[in-house]
């Protein structure tokens, strides 16, 4: 049995949100993102799901993202302090599952991979890495 939150999963999507309890993802689980304009924002979303055991529960957690290129340097940062109760419907020891959805806007310079990590109390719990690519310009826009 565990003892500290931990980041159960992490998913990229074109768009995420996080609704009573529920993800709801457009997009979901991709690991290429095609980039028209490097120099230019890109916008996609990040969905975690937080296993919070029976005894980490009712006490502040520090929950962080990070967007990170290739060469180490973050992109996107996300700091953010979590606190979850304990419902009364929890049977005793068990553990919850929160999930959360975080909207990113971030230059993506060059073509390359890229990494999402997530900590919990300064703790690596998951990652995820995806590949940009030079996408084509559609028909009609100017290149």
């Amino acid at each position: 049995m565990f003892d500290q939150p931990e980041v159960d999963f992490l998913i990229l999507a074109d768009r995420a949100e996080s609704v009573n309890g529920k993800l709801y993802l457009m997009g979901g689980a991709w690991d290429q993102i095609g980039v028209i304009d490097f120099a230019k924002p890109v916008t996609f979303s990040i969905a975690l799901g937080i296993l919070i055991p029976w005894n980490a529960t009712n006490q502040d957690h520090k929950l962080q993202v990070h967007l990170v290129d290739e060469d180490g340097t973050r992109l996107f940062t996300m700091d953010g302090g979590m606190r979850a109760g304990r419902p009364p419907q929890l049977p005793q020891g068990g553990a919850q599952h929160n999930v959360l959805a975080i909207t990113v806007a971030a230059v993506l310079s060059k073509p390359g991979a890229f990494t999402v990590e997530a900590s919990i109390n300064q703790e690596p719990s998951r990652s995820t890495a995806f590949f940009a690519f030079q996408a084509p310009h559609p028909p009609g826009m100017p290149a």
